[in-house]
């Protein structure tokens, strides 16, 4: 009982602090397999010694303009002797999100650092920075304005008025974050849960030569746990706080893991569960996880007033991830000869 009160006592704060909601950057419904999206502080905060990631994601299939995003990411531990039982953990991504007529862009790579502080066997608390760098990009030949119809037709070969200083935008921006993660040995059971913030240095992007517009801080609040109550089930809970500027988003996911074999080089489980972003989105999902892969599949069924347009259909997402362990080798001891 006493493992379950920590993880009670988060989700009702992050239950405290949540409202109804809209979201404004990229987003993902499979957040909980994006940890380079959430917290820097995830950055080597896994079970294995490297963590390879990538995902895809349609926002609205019913919609004739492509709203894409694709991600990859990578992490990695990293002992050094004089950290004793604490580690550091490394990390890099890239992304790529697609939106509309315009072909509206934007591209970012980022570079992550954590460092873990071993609490107890079961516990550790960490802090993360990141750096991201990227661009923000439009393909103006790509709209129909208004002074290129001619006779009620639209003629590309019309010029326009409309003119854009410049059709793509650069970017820095630093992050930070903490979290908690409890990792029990001798229990399926697990959390992570952690506080983040993007653009600390509120980069601008804009596509004028005059003025700036700063990007909003971001704010992230997860909690991503599984209970383990039986020798073959888990009960997994993921929950996400976004606030940037005026835009939030909240989000909760819940699903029922099934263990189909925990024999050694042979695992296997089938987790089926669902979701719900904030007049948004309800998500379906199903994860498979064989051995050291797991693959994921999700989609989502749009709640917003744009369902007038979607016919309620959201979007398919697959995220893909794979975790590699390395086998630590033994001390070095100098055996004595029996005679």
């Amino acid at each position: 009982m006493t493992r379950i009160q920590p993880l009670l006592a988060l989700f009702s704060l992050l239950i405290t602090f949540s409202s109804p909601l809209t979201g404004q950057d990229i987003h993902v419904s499979q957040f909980q397999n994006a940890p380079q999206l959430l917290n820097p502080a995830l950055a080597g905060s896994f079970e294995g010694g490297q963590r390879f990631g990538a995902s895809y994601r349609n926002q609205w299939v019913s919609v004739p303009v492509p709203y894409e995003s694709l991600s990859a990411a990578y992490d990695q531990k990293l002992f050094l002797p004089w950290l004793g039982a604490n580690w550091l953990g490394l990390g890099g991504g890239l992304l790529y999100d697609q939106a509309g007529d315009g072909g509206l862009s934007w591209m970012q790579l980022s570079l992550a650092g954590a460092f873990h502080l071993e609490l107890s066997e079961a516990h550790s608390l960490s802090a993360g920075l990141q750096l991201r760098a990227g661009q923000r990009a439009l393909e103006p030949g790509q709209f129909q304005f208004g002074d290129q119809f001619a006779d009620n037709a639209f003629d590309p070969n019309y010029p326009t008025a409309e003119a854009f200083a410049k059709t793509s935008a650069g970017f820095f921006s630093l992050g930070a974050g903490v979290n908690w993660a409890f990792l029990p040995g001798d229990s399926r059971t697990r959390a992570w849960a952690g506080i983040s913030v993007a653009h600390l240095n509120r980069p601008s992007i804009t596509f004028l030569n005059d003025g700036k517009v700063p990007l909003p801080m971001l704010l992230n609040a997860h909690f991503l746990g599984i209970a383990q109550f039986s020798p073959q089930m888990d009960a997994v809970l993921n929950l996400l706080l976004q606030r940037q500027g005026p835009y939030q988003e909240n989000l909760a996911n819940f699903g029922i893991r099934y263990h189909l074999s925990e024999e050694k080089g042979k695992e296997l489980a089938l987790q089926l569960g669902g979701g719900y972003r904030f007049d948004d989105a309800a998500i379906a999902y199903i994860d498979v996880f064989f051995r050291n892969w797991h693959a994921g599949f999700s989609y989502d069924f749009n709640t917003s007033p744009f369902q007038a347009a979607t016919n309620k259909n959201g979007g398919p997402e697959l995220s893909v991830s794979c975790i590699i362990s390395h086998v630590k080798p033994p001390k070095v001891f100098k055996a004595c000869p029996i005679f």
